[in-house]
C-alpha cells in the first residue's frame, strides 16, 4: 500500500481557489447552475461543465481537472464509472483528483458503494449551498492521504491521523482482546 498527498492540497482563498480547474458533471442544468454559482462566489473562475458520463471521461482524459463534481445518476453512465474510470483508468489524466458524489441515494448502501469506488465528499440532493461549500472546504482544507492498494485506490477512508497499522500487527491487537 502507497500513501500520496492530493493534487488539491492548497488553503481555502478566493485567490487560490480562482487558479484550481473545476469539472461539473450534471445531466440537469439547475443543478449545473447551482453548482456553478456557488463556486464562483467561492473564487473558482476555471469552471468545465460535462452533461454526459462519456463527455465528462473524454474531458478527464484530454485535461487536468483539480477537482470534479458530480451527479451520481447520469443518463448514459452513472457517477461511480465516473470515479472508477478517474481512479483506476491509465487514461485518467490526474487519478487522485478530489470527487465530490452528488445524489439523491440516502441510503447507506449507496455511501458505502461511492466511498468505495473513491470519493472524497458525499452530498445529498436536495442540498443547501452551505452544505456544498463544507463538504468543499473539508477536502481542500484537509486533504486525506491518497491510497494505492490492490484493491482500493482512493482516500483515505479513516477519519485518524494516526498512520494505519500493518495487516499483522492489527491481529495480533485483536487476538489481545
Amino acid at each position: 500500500m502507497r500513501h500520496a498527498s492530493p493534487d488539491s492540497h492548497r488553503a481555502m482563498k478566493k485567490n487560490q481557489l480562482s487558479s484550481l480547474r473545476v469539472l461539473i458533471v450534471d445531466d440537469e442544468k439547475p443543478i449545473r447552475q447551482l453548482v456553478t454559482d456557488i463556486l464562483i462566489r467561492l473564487g473558482f473562475k476555471d469552471i468545465t461543465v460535462a452533461t454526459s458520463g462519456r463527455q465528462a471521461i473524454e474531458l478527464a482524459s484530454e485535461h487536468e481537472f483539480d477537482f470534479i463534481i458530480t451527479d451520481w445518476c447520469i443518463p448514459d453512465m452513472d457517477g461511480i464509472e465516473i470515479v472508477r474510470f478517474m481512479r483506476s483508468s491509465p487514461r485518467a489524466r490526474r487519478p487522485m483528483t478530489p470527487v465530490i458524489m452528488l445524489t439523491g441515494n440516502t441510503e447507506a448502501k449507496y455511501v458505502i458503494t461511492a466511498l468505495n469506488a473513491g470519493v472524497n465528499g458525499y452530498v445529498i440532493k436536495p442540498f443547501s449551498a452551505a452544505q456544498l461549500i463544507a463538504r468543499i472546504r473539508a477536502i481542500i482544507e484537509h486533504p486525506r492521504p491518497f491510497i494505492v492498494a490492490s484493491s482500493y485506490r482512493g482516500p483515505d477512508r479513516r477519519h485518524s491521523d494516526k498512520p494505519a497499522p500493518n495487516g499483522t500487527e492489527r491481529r495480533k491487537r485483536r487476538r489481545r482482546k
